[in-house]
């Protein structure tokens, strides 16, 4: 299943040309030509799901196999001393392109490429009970 409109689709048919990394039958990964740093590295699945409530649990699990082999290989040959796994659900997440998708993001030590600032401030119990439930209703 593919969208003949979608960017990420394209790749996968070599419609586009990409800096393909990574491919078995089900999953495939290129280099991000908008690197957040040196390595960054997109993973998709070759079928067209918009986003992470789109996607089977099976072909997830499978996905998510492929992104562990991959960022093993881009942390040792690229010799970084970490990286971040970012993956976007809408618009409002950041989710650019509507394929379902996980960056790698090669990190070093001080780089400052690519900050997450997490907000430090406690939810009272009562914000914390209202949220739960809803959540649970």
């Amino acid at each position: 299943m593919k969208d003949k409109d979608c960017i990420f689709c394209k790749i996968i048919d070599r419609k586009i040309p990409s800096k393909i990394i990574f491919e078995n039958n089900l999953n495939l990964a290129f280099l991000d030509i908008f690197p957040i740093s040196r390595g960054h590295t997109i993973v998709i699945p070759k079928n067209h799901y918009t986003n992470l409530e789109d996607i089977p649990d099976d072909k997830l699990f499978e996905l998510y196999k492929s992104v562990k082999q991959i960022a093993t290989i881009v942390h040792k040959k690229l010799k970084i001393d970490g990286y971040n796994i970012l993956q976007n659900n809408y618009k409002a997440a950041g989710q650019d392109i509507n394929h379902f998708h996980v960056h790698i993001i090669p990190r070093n030590l001080d780089d400052n490429r690519f900050i997450v600032k997490i907000p430090r401030n406690q939810a009272t119990e009562d914000e914390l009970n209202s949220i739960l439930a809803i959540l649970k209703s």
